[in-house]
């Protein structure tokens, strides 16, 4: 038996696919992509990290609070 599955061609082939399947990946929304998992894996089922990562994206993105200056000076100790 020889080496199955592992010359140049096939090295190839894979290296291919996956960047066909990145590409497509890319052109896809959060919410598309959680369908995607969803019909692919059950409601909610697997995937917990890439679902968080996904929600997130999801979400608007909040203000940023400003920081006020510290008040300055020493602190009294004498209570």
């Amino acid at each position: 038996m020889g080496r199955i599955n592992r010359g140049q061609r096939r090295k190839a082939e894979l290296q291919a696919q996956a960047q066909v399947l990145a590409e497509e990946r890319v052109a896809r929304t959060p919410a598309q992509q959680l369908a995607l998992l969803d019909t692919r894996l059950g409601k909610d089922k697997g995937a917990r990290k890439e679902r968080a990562k996904l929600i997130c994206a999801m979400l608007p993105e909040l203000p940023k609070k400003k920081k006020g200056k510290k008040a300055g000076g020493a602190i009294n100790k004498d209570g």
